[in-house]
This record gives C-alpha cells, sequence and structure tokens, in this order.
C-alpha cells in the first residue's frame, strides 16, 4: 500500500512538473555549499545589485506556511513563497549586510515544483553552513533560488528521504 502511494506521488511529481507554467530548467537550490553565482529566472529580482549573497547557518527546519487559520480549516490563500527559514548570517559575501545576525527568509514557489531542495531538514544537514543569496523588499527577505547539478539534487533529497522514513519507522520516545 505504501509502495503505491509512493508511485503515485511521484508520477503525480512529474505530472505536475511537466504542465506547470512555473517549471524551470533543471533542478535549483536555495542553500548552497558554493557561493552561488548564478540565479534562477524565476526568482531573479530586480536590480540585480539587490541581492546578498551570505554565508549562513539555518537556525531549524524550514518551515511550511500553509496551514490551518485560527478556526481550524484551511487558510485557502497560497502564498507566493511558502517556506520560511530563520538564518543566523555568519559572513556577508557580496551585497548589503542585514541589520539583524538572525532573519527571517522566505523561499520556494507557490506551484507544486518538486525540483527545488527545500532545505537542510536532516540533522547532518542542519549542521552545517551554506551560502545563500538573498533580497529585502517590503515585505521581508527572500532567498533566491540558484541552479544545481541533478545528481547533488538527487543526493539531498535521497538523505532527506532516508531520514524521514527512519524517523516514521523509530518507536516514540
Amino acid at each position: 500500500m505504501i509502495k503505491s502511494l509512493a508511485n503515485f506521488f511521484v508520477c503525480m511529481m512529474l505530472v505536475s512538473a511537466a504542465t506547470s507554467a512555473e517549471a524551470v530548467e533543471g533542478p535549483i537550490a536555495y542553500f548552497s555549499d558554493e557561493v552561488p553565482v548564478e540565479f534562477s529566472k524565476p526568482t531573479l529580482p530586480s536590480p540585480k545589485d539587490q541581492v546578498t549573497v551570505a554565508k549562513v547557518r539555518v537556525m531549524g527546519r524550514p518551515a511550511f506556511l500553509l496551514g490551518p487559520d485560527q478556526s481550524g480549516r484551511s487558510s485557502g490563500k497560497m502564498p507566493k513563497e511558502p517556506y520560511s527559514a530563520m538564518l543566523k548570517v555568519l559572513d556577508v559575501i557580496r551585497g548589503k549586510p542585514p541589520e539583524q545576525e538572525l532573519v527571517s527568509v522566505t523561499f520556494g514557489t507557490s506551484g507544486f515544483i518538486p525540483t527545488y531542495a527545500l532545505g537542510p531538514s536532516t540533522p547532518r544537514q542542519l549542521a552545517q553552513e551554506y551560502y545563500v543569496s538573498m533580497y529585502e523588499d517590503a515585505f521581508g527577505f527572500h532567498l533566491l533560488g540558484s541552479p544545481i547539478d541533478t545528481d547533488r539534487y538527487r543526493e539531498w533529497q535521497r538523505e532527506i528521504s532516508e531520514f524521514e522514513r527512519d524517523r516514521l519507522r523509530s518507536p516514540p520516545k
């Protein structure tokens, strides 16, 4: 049953990616081991000089911003960037440094696009430092996606899937 459900989910992801108007060319990532030099076109703000590239530590698993409202019902509105994370800025490589050391950022796309790595989720991933590209507007800080090699993307997702599978199998403490 679980295997059938997983196969269905994978098929739906592939169909959705193929039909999405926002589909990007190849996978993208928001957190990188290397200084990003290229940005994904759907996420690139204008003008380019407003982009800050920084070395950061992610302060916890990214949060999905969609959920029930105070009444317990789905809010129904899909935010443009449905994920949020708290980052500790360790160093600014390029651009204007944020005023605070801890920065709340949003990222991701509202379309169902399975070709981007959402962010660090496993203990090993959360223990690392990353480079991010971000910009600030009236609504706060937003991460920019950068192209990622398909093999790196698959490895990132494999690690998350294995961690989640092991976590679900382990008995509650």
